[in-house]
């Protein structure tokens, strides 16, 4: 018999052992591909819930330890949950010079023996303002300034107020009004602002309970600075009317870095009052 030999044209069939390799092979590169979608898989869910959860939180602008509302009057509230914010206006309350002025405490005899804590007078510096103010009550009392923390306390106390009829309008810039205006107008602001302004000053008094704190600027939902003082409305929307822009409402049509501006400067400014309307 002549010996069977392979010259090619016919492939010698592949090993038992060598089969079972490759197919093992294909498995693990099957396995390896699920493997493999499975992770990006997983990366890609945790990715889209990673940002849905910090666009939630974007949404949240605090940890809410207390729900906040237009109720809100108390700062000390506020402090709940913004607490690093609350110690900042907790700070006004320090009397330390500063290389911004800052204010020195000095001990003051009151009209009835008392003494309280207040700041040097501006008068004893300089005589000359008594002249220059003759006649107007800020002539017989003007200290330096201190924090907005005692801006409530120090008005009451002073001899402009003590010892001269003064509206109520005074306590516009010296107080959270914002309540005040809102409980005399049945949560009309503007027709509490007129009420509050004609009222005696010893009287609007009583209706405050703090210095301007975070409601007079902050709305208590949302957080987004708001103008709460009738007065710097109506004049800013007489200013746009005199520029031209009619049916301005400083609240709606104002720019986020104009409000950061607002919201000091309704405030801090001189408002010229009429003297029935007290406006």
């Amino acid at each position: 018999m002549s010996e069977s030999t392979n010259n090619g044209s016919t492939p010698a069939p592949k090993a038992p052992e060598t089969n079972r390799s490759h197919r093992n092979r294909r498995r693990l590169v099957l396995l390896g591909s699920v493997l493999v979608v499975a992770l990006v898989t997983m990366g890609m869910t945790a990715l889209l819930v990673n940002i849905l959860e910090r666009r939630h939180e974007g949404e949240q602008f605090a940890f809410q330890t207390v729900q906040l509302t237009d109720e809100s009057y108390d700062p000390a509230e506020w402090g709940k949950n913004f607490p690093l914010h609350y110690q900042m206006w907790q700070a006004t309350s320090e009397m330390v010079p500063t290389d911004h002025g800052g204010s020195k405490p000095v001990q003051v005899t009151m009209a009835d023996g008392t003494t309280r804590t207040a700041t040097e007078s501006r008068l004893e510096h300089d005589p000359r303002l008594v002249t220059m103010w003759t006649g107007y009550p800020f002539s017989v009392a003007y200290r330096e300034a201190r924090g907005h923390a005692y801006m409530l306390e120090d008005q009451r106390l002073t001899r402009r107020v003590l010892e001269f009829n003064q509206p109520g309008v005074c306590l516009n810039c010296h107080a959270s009004t914002y309540p005040v205006m809102k409980q005399l107008g049945d949560g009309d602001i503007n027709k509490g602002f007129e009420i509050m302004n004609k009222m005696p000053y010893e009287e609007a008094t009583k209706l405050a309970e703090h210095p301007v704190a975070c409601i007079d600027c902050h709305d208590a939902t949302t957080m987004e600075l708001r103008i709460t003082r009738p007065a710097f409305a109506e004049g800013m929307k007489k200013l746009k009317a005199h520029e031209g822009v009619t049916d301005y409402d400083v609240n709606r049509d104002a720019t986020p870095a104009e409000m950061r501006t607002f919201v000091c400067a309704q405030c801090h400014v001189e408002y010229y009052s009429r003297a029935r309307a007290r406006r």
